[in-house]
Protein backbone atom coordinates (compact mmCIF):
# COMPACT_ATOMS: atom_id res chain seq x y z
CA UNK A 1 0.00 0.00 0.00
CA UNK A 2 1.29 3.61 -0.76
CA UNK A 3 1.21 5.62 2.15
CA UNK A 4 0.03 9.68 2.74
CA UNK A 5 3.19 11.22 3.84
CA UNK A 6 2.04 14.51 2.98
CA UNK A 7 -0.85 17.51 1.85
CA UNK A 8 -0.64 20.60 0.99
CA UNK A 9 -3.32 22.74 -1.75
CA UNK A 10 -2.34 21.33 -4.42
CA UNK A 11 -3.12 17.72 -3.43
CA UNK A 12 -1.83 14.96 -1.06
CA UNK A 13 1.92 13.20 -1.38
CA UNK A 14 2.75 9.94 -0.88
CA UNK A 15 5.28 6.86 -0.77
CA UNK A 16 6.13 3.39 -1.24
CA UNK A 17 7.35 1.23 1.11
CA UNK A 18 9.29 3.29 3.89
CA UNK A 19 11.67 0.04 3.94
CA UNK A 20 13.17 0.04 0.59
CA UNK A 21 16.37 1.73 -0.34
CA UNK A 22 14.53 3.62 -2.82
CA UNK A 23 11.69 5.23 -2.50
CA UNK A 24 9.19 7.35 -4.37
CA UNK A 25 7.05 10.21 -3.82
CA UNK A 26 3.71 10.46 -5.72
CA UNK A 27 2.27 13.88 -5.72
CA UNK A 28 -1.62 13.82 -6.66
CA UNK A 29 -3.39 16.53 -8.11
CA UNK A 30 -6.68 16.06 -5.87
CA UNK A 31 -6.32 19.16 -3.66
CA UNK A 32 -7.82 22.89 -4.37
CA UNK A 33 -8.26 24.12 -7.80
CA UNK A 34 -6.01 26.29 -10.10
CA UNK A 35 -3.13 24.14 -9.44
CA UNK A 36 -1.34 21.62 -12.16
CA UNK A 37 0.65 19.35 -11.38
CA UNK A 38 1.56 19.11 -15.10
CA UNK A 39 3.14 22.59 -15.20
CA UNK A 40 5.26 21.46 -12.03
CA UNK A 41 6.67 18.23 -14.17
CA UNK A 42 7.48 20.80 -16.62
CA UNK A 43 9.27 23.32 -14.64
CA UNK A 44 10.58 20.35 -12.75
CA UNK A 45 12.54 19.29 -15.48
CA UNK A 46 13.45 22.42 -16.82
CA UNK A 47 15.18 22.85 -14.14
CA UNK A 48 17.17 19.89 -13.86
CA UNK A 49 17.97 19.99 -17.69
CA UNK A 50 19.33 23.43 -17.06
CA UNK A 51 21.10 23.12 -13.79
CA UNK A 52 22.49 19.70 -14.45
CA UNK A 53 25.75 20.87 -15.46
CA UNK A 54 26.07 23.51 -12.14
CA UNK A 55 28.08 22.61 -8.66
CA UNK A 56 24.91 23.25 -7.04
CA UNK A 57 24.98 23.58 -3.08
CA UNK A 58 21.50 22.44 -2.87
CA UNK A 59 19.15 19.57 -4.12
CA UNK A 60 16.56 18.73 -6.25
CA UNK A 61 14.11 15.88 -6.53
CA UNK A 62 15.15 13.35 -9.34
CA UNK A 63 11.83 13.62 -11.19
CA UNK A 64 10.40 10.52 -12.94
CA UNK A 65 7.40 10.61 -14.51
CA UNK A 66 4.06 13.13 -15.45
CA UNK A 67 0.88 10.40 -15.03
CA UNK A 68 -2.58 11.87 -16.27
CA UNK A 69 -5.94 10.92 -15.21
CA UNK A 70 -6.45 8.88 -17.77
CA UNK A 71 -3.04 6.85 -17.97
CA UNK A 72 -2.58 3.63 -18.17
CA UNK A 73 -0.84 3.32 -14.81
CA UNK A 74 -3.84 3.96 -12.86
CA UNK A 75 -4.54 0.18 -13.71
CA UNK A 76 -2.05 -1.24 -11.83
CA UNK A 77 -1.43 1.33 -8.74
CA UNK A 78 -4.89 2.58 -8.32
CA UNK A 79 -5.78 -0.53 -5.55
CA UNK A 80 -2.73 0.62 -3.40
CA UNK A 81 -3.95 3.35 -2.38
CA UNK A 82 -6.48 3.40 0.41
CA UNK A 83 -10.68 2.85 -0.92
CA UNK A 84 -11.36 6.96 -0.70
CA UNK A 85 -7.91 7.61 -3.30
CA UNK A 86 -9.11 4.97 -5.60
CA UNK A 87 -10.01 8.07 -8.12
CA UNK A 88 -7.39 8.57 -11.07
CA UNK A 89 -6.06 11.70 -11.37
CA UNK A 90 -2.97 13.69 -12.83
CA UNK A 91 -0.04 13.06 -10.54
CA UNK A 92 3.95 13.24 -10.42
CA UNK A 93 6.34 10.85 -9.58
CA UNK A 94 9.61 12.09 -8.19
CA UNK A 95 12.15 10.84 -5.79
CA UNK A 96 11.23 11.21 -2.51
CA UNK A 97 13.22 13.86 -0.19
CA UNK A 98 14.53 11.89 3.18
CA UNK A 99 12.93 12.29 6.31
CA UNK A 100 14.66 13.29 9.62
CA UNK A 101 15.65 10.13 11.71
CA UNK A 102 14.04 8.95 15.41
CA UNK A 103 16.51 10.67 17.19
CA UNK A 104 16.53 14.05 15.31
CA UNK A 105 12.57 14.44 15.80
CA UNK A 106 12.81 13.15 19.72
CA UNK A 107 15.18 16.18 19.98
CA UNK A 108 12.75 18.78 18.10
CA UNK A 109 9.63 16.98 20.09
CA UNK A 110 11.34 17.58 23.19
CA UNK A 111 11.80 21.39 22.61
CA UNK A 112 9.32 22.51 21.22
CA UNK A 113 6.20 19.88 21.71
CA UNK A 114 3.52 20.74 24.50
CA UNK A 115 4.85 18.26 26.99
CA UNK A 116 0.85 16.51 26.92
CA UNK A 117 1.66 15.62 23.51
CA UNK A 118 5.30 14.63 23.62
CA UNK A 119 4.65 10.85 24.21
CA UNK A 120 1.91 10.46 21.40
CA UNK A 121 3.71 12.29 18.82
CA UNK A 122 7.08 10.28 18.97
CA UNK A 123 4.86 7.16 18.24
CA UNK A 124 3.03 9.12 15.47
CA UNK A 125 3.86 7.13 11.90
CA UNK A 126 2.47 11.17 10.24
CA UNK A 127 5.30 12.64 12.41
CA UNK A 128 7.76 10.20 11.26
CA UNK A 129 7.31 11.83 7.71
CA UNK A 130 9.78 14.75 9.20
CA UNK A 131 11.22 17.68 6.70
CA UNK A 132 12.44 20.79 8.45
CA UNK A 133 11.33 24.59 6.55
CA UNK A 134 14.01 27.28 7.34
CA UNK A 135 12.26 30.56 8.16
CA UNK A 136 15.23 32.79 7.40
CA UNK A 137 12.76 35.63 7.07
CA UNK A 138 11.13 35.37 10.16
CA UNK A 139 11.40 35.50 14.23
CA UNK A 140 8.71 34.09 16.93
CA UNK A 141 8.12 37.35 18.88
CA UNK A 142 7.07 37.33 22.50
CA UNK A 143 6.45 33.16 22.86
CA UNK A 144 8.32 30.86 24.91
CA UNK A 145 9.97 28.20 23.51
CA UNK A 146 7.62 25.33 23.72
CA UNK A 147 3.98 25.97 21.64
CA UNK A 148 0.96 26.97 23.60
CA UNK A 149 -1.42 25.47 20.91
CA UNK A 150 -2.28 21.78 21.74
CA UNK A 151 -1.86 20.75 18.71
CA UNK A 152 2.11 19.68 16.83
CA UNK A 153 2.77 18.19 13.30
CA UNK A 154 6.94 17.32 12.17
CA UNK A 155 5.60 17.43 8.59
CA UNK A 156 7.16 20.54 6.74
CA UNK A 157 7.78 21.85 10.31
CA UNK A 158 8.90 25.50 10.42
CA UNK A 159 12.19 26.62 12.35
CA UNK A 160 12.12 30.13 12.75
CA UNK A 161 15.32 32.02 12.83
CA UNK A 162 15.52 32.84 16.51
CA UNK A 163 15.05 29.25 16.76
CA UNK A 164 17.57 28.67 13.91
CA UNK A 165 20.11 30.77 16.34
CA UNK A 166 19.03 29.31 19.10
CA UNK A 167 20.14 25.40 17.94
CA UNK A 168 23.24 27.39 16.84
CA UNK A 169 21.94 26.56 12.99
CA UNK A 170 24.58 28.08 9.97
CA UNK A 171 21.71 30.29 8.75
CA UNK A 172 24.88 32.18 7.14
CA UNK A 173 24.99 29.26 5.28
CA UNK A 174 21.47 28.29 4.81
CA UNK A 175 21.61 32.26 3.06
CA UNK A 176 24.46 31.86 0.77
CA UNK A 177 22.62 28.57 -0.49
CA UNK A 178 18.94 30.13 -0.74
CA UNK A 179 20.46 32.88 -2.89
CA UNK A 180 22.52 31.29 -4.82
CA UNK A 181 19.43 29.17 -6.05
CA UNK A 182 17.26 32.22 -6.63
CA UNK A 183 20.39 33.27 -8.82
CA UNK A 184 20.35 30.05 -10.58
CA UNK A 185 16.71 29.78 -10.88
CA UNK A 186 16.48 33.30 -12.38
CA UNK A 187 18.93 33.61 -14.79
CA UNK A 188 20.03 29.48 -15.44
CA UNK A 189 16.47 28.59 -15.53
CA UNK A 190 14.50 31.75 -16.46
CA UNK A 191 11.82 30.94 -13.97
CA UNK A 192 10.46 33.34 -11.24
CA UNK A 193 10.85 30.77 -8.60
CA UNK A 194 7.27 31.49 -7.53
CA UNK A 195 6.51 29.65 -4.55
CA UNK A 196 9.16 26.99 -4.27
CA UNK A 197 10.37 25.60 -0.95
CA UNK A 198 13.21 24.84 0.72
CA UNK A 199 13.52 22.21 3.35
CA UNK A 200 16.38 20.90 5.31
CA UNK A 201 16.54 16.68 5.24
CA UNK A 202 19.38 14.59 5.79
CA UNK A 203 22.52 13.91 3.66
CA UNK A 204 22.12 10.67 1.55
CA UNK A 205 26.18 9.63 1.31
CA UNK A 206 27.48 10.58 -2.24
CA UNK A 207 23.75 12.17 -3.63
CA UNK A 208 24.67 15.08 -0.72
CA UNK A 209 25.28 18.55 -1.84
CA UNK A 210 29.13 20.44 -2.01
CA UNK A 211 27.97 21.69 1.47
CA UNK A 212 26.38 19.88 3.62
CA UNK A 213 26.69 20.42 7.15
CA UNK A 214 26.42 19.31 10.68
CA UNK A 215 24.48 20.67 13.45
CA UNK A 216 21.39 19.74 15.58
CA UNK A 217 19.98 18.01 12.88
CA UNK A 218 22.96 15.70 11.84
CA UNK A 219 24.32 15.76 9.06
CA UNK A 220 21.96 17.51 6.00
CA UNK A 221 21.32 19.32 3.02
CA UNK A 222 18.98 21.61 1.45
CA UNK A 223 16.70 20.57 -1.06
CA UNK A 224 14.19 22.35 -3.39
CA UNK A 225 11.01 21.40 -4.56
CA UNK A 226 7.36 22.20 -5.31
CA UNK A 227 7.37 23.95 -8.77
CA UNK A 228 3.63 24.43 -9.88
CA UNK A 229 3.14 27.24 -9.28
CA UNK A 230 6.73 28.78 -11.00
CA UNK A 231 6.32 30.89 -14.10
CA UNK A 232 8.68 31.79 -16.83
CA UNK A 233 10.60 35.07 -16.74
CA UNK A 234 11.68 37.50 -19.23
CA UNK A 235 15.37 38.19 -19.30
CA UNK A 236 14.54 42.06 -19.13
CA UNK A 237 12.73 44.61 -16.71
CA UNK A 238 9.72 42.87 -16.49
CA UNK A 239 11.07 39.34 -15.61
CA UNK A 240 12.68 41.35 -12.60
CA UNK A 241 9.80 42.61 -11.65
CA UNK A 242 8.07 39.36 -11.89
CA UNK A 243 10.78 37.59 -9.83
CA UNK A 244 10.78 39.59 -6.76
CA UNK A 245 6.83 39.72 -6.14
CA UNK A 246 7.51 36.26 -6.00
CA UNK A 247 10.24 36.45 -3.86
CA UNK A 248 8.08 38.47 -1.05
CA UNK A 249 4.73 36.44 -1.90
CA UNK A 250 6.38 33.12 -0.83
CA UNK A 251 6.46 31.66 2.49
CA UNK A 252 9.47 33.54 5.04
CA UNK A 253 12.20 31.36 3.51
CA UNK A 254 14.52 34.12 2.44
CA UNK A 255 16.45 37.07 4.61
CA UNK A 256 14.89 40.37 4.45
CA UNK A 257 16.48 43.74 4.07
CA UNK A 258 15.66 46.70 6.54
CA UNK A 259 15.14 44.90 9.59
CA UNK A 260 16.15 46.44 12.68
CA UNK A 261 18.53 43.37 14.25
CA UNK A 262 21.89 43.24 13.81
CA UNK A 263 21.77 39.74 13.23
CA UNK A 264 19.76 39.87 10.53
CA UNK A 265 21.36 42.60 8.57
CA UNK A 266 24.39 40.46 8.60
CA UNK A 267 22.45 37.84 7.43
CA UNK A 268 20.72 39.75 4.73
CA UNK A 269 24.17 41.13 3.64
CA UNK A 270 25.37 37.31 3.13
CA UNK A 271 22.38 36.87 1.01
CA UNK A 272 22.52 40.09 -1.03
CA UNK A 273 26.50 39.36 -1.45
CA UNK A 274 26.25 35.51 -2.74
CA UNK A 275 23.44 36.71 -4.68
CA UNK A 276 25.63 39.69 -7.04
CA UNK A 277 28.78 37.28 -7.11
CA UNK A 278 26.59 34.40 -8.74
CA UNK A 279 24.55 36.37 -11.03
CA UNK A 280 28.01 38.20 -12.11
CA UNK A 281 29.16 34.46 -12.87
CA UNK A 282 26.27 33.45 -15.03
CA UNK A 283 24.98 36.90 -16.60
CA UNK A 284 26.35 37.80 -20.38
CA UNK A 285 29.13 40.49 -19.28
CA UNK A 286 28.98 43.65 -21.45
CA UNK A 287 24.84 43.10 -22.82
CA UNK A 288 21.62 44.38 -21.05
CA UNK A 289 21.32 41.37 -18.96
CA UNK A 290 24.32 42.40 -16.93
CA UNK A 291 22.83 44.76 -14.77
CA UNK A 292 19.64 42.42 -14.16
CA UNK A 293 20.82 41.06 -10.91
CA UNK A 294 21.58 44.86 -9.51
CA UNK A 295 17.96 45.93 -10.62
CA UNK A 296 16.70 42.52 -8.63
CA UNK A 297 18.73 43.50 -5.54
CA UNK A 298 17.43 47.22 -5.62
CA UNK A 299 13.73 46.71 -6.21
CA UNK A 300 13.94 44.03 -3.10
CA UNK A 301 15.74 46.19 -0.81
CA UNK A 302 13.34 49.45 -2.14
CA UNK A 303 10.32 47.78 -2.05
CA UNK A 304 7.19 48.42 -0.06
CA UNK A 305 4.89 45.83 1.08
CA UNK A 306 1.70 47.31 0.46
CA UNK A 307 2.76 49.11 -2.95
CA UNK A 308 0.82 48.24 -5.87
CA UNK A 309 3.80 48.98 -8.04
CA UNK A 310 4.72 45.58 -7.86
Amino acid sequence: MFRRIGQGFCGTVWATDAGSDHTIAIKREDGGPGRSLHNDYIIHRKILDTLLSAHSVFLIPACYRYISSQDQWWKDQLQHFPRAFQVPCNSLITERIPAFPQDIRNKIIDLYCPESLRSSIKKSEPDQDCLIRPYLGRRRLGVSRQSRFKAFSLRNYPLHLDQLEDLSLDTPHYARVMAETLAQLYWKSNIDANDIEFVLAPSKGAQSSSSGVTSFLGDHDIWILDFDCCRPIAMDETGVRQAVRAYYRNDPFYPRPGRQSVADQKLWSEFKDTFARVSRNILPQGRPEESLATLWLRLVEEKDISSKEF
